[in-house]
């Protein structure tokens, strides 16, 4: 895989990112807190902040040149609304992006992970987003406020369900 077909995977990710918390900005406060209503499992919230949880991680161990530990995992209780999960996403994204930046074709074919090559850990990376942000959207559809389409393909074609 190549470095910009990596950063389009990372645009695209963030785009989707992006609906789904506008799509969830329309919810009530007790709804972006609560439980799912559909399994009353975790609830947009919780796996929202799961997601930013991991994507953080990964962009401080990269930033970090490697695996160097955990950084701290961040609390949904920090979030208690919207606005402030998209400004700590944004902030997030800014330091990926920094970090996508610098790679080329060579370093995505290094090992990092459990010696797997840079570019699949990225992959997995966004493959990560995707199942939880289609979570949040079954969720968000379930309560009146679909995000609607996610796929890459619509992306692609500037989101042409809007």
């Amino acid at each position: 895989m190549r470095a910009d077909e990596i950063r389009l995977l990372f645009d695209y990710a963030y785009a989707a990112t992006g609906r789904v918390l506008d799509a969830a900005g329309r919810l009530t406060p007790d709804q972006f807190v609560a439980p799912a209503p559909v399994s009353g499992t975790s609830g947009p919230r919780d796996i929202l902040v799961h997601t930013l949880d991991t994507e953080r991680a990964w962009s401080e161990r990269l930033r970090a040149g490697g695996p160097h530990g955990d950084p701290v995992s961040v609390d949904p209780a920090d979030f208690p609304d919207v606005p402030s999960l998209a400004r700590a996403w944004r902030a997030d994204e800014e330091r990926m992006r920094t970090v996508l930046d610098t790679l080329d074709d060579e370093a995505l074919d290094a090992p990092a992970a459990g010696g797997y090559p840079l570019w699949l850990v990225l992959t997995h990376v966004v493959n990560h987003g995707t199942q939880h942000r289609s979570e949040v959207a079954m969720i968000l559809t379930s309560l009146g406020q679909s995000p609607g389409d996610l796929d890459l393909p619509f992306y692609l074609r500037g989101w042409s369900d809007d």
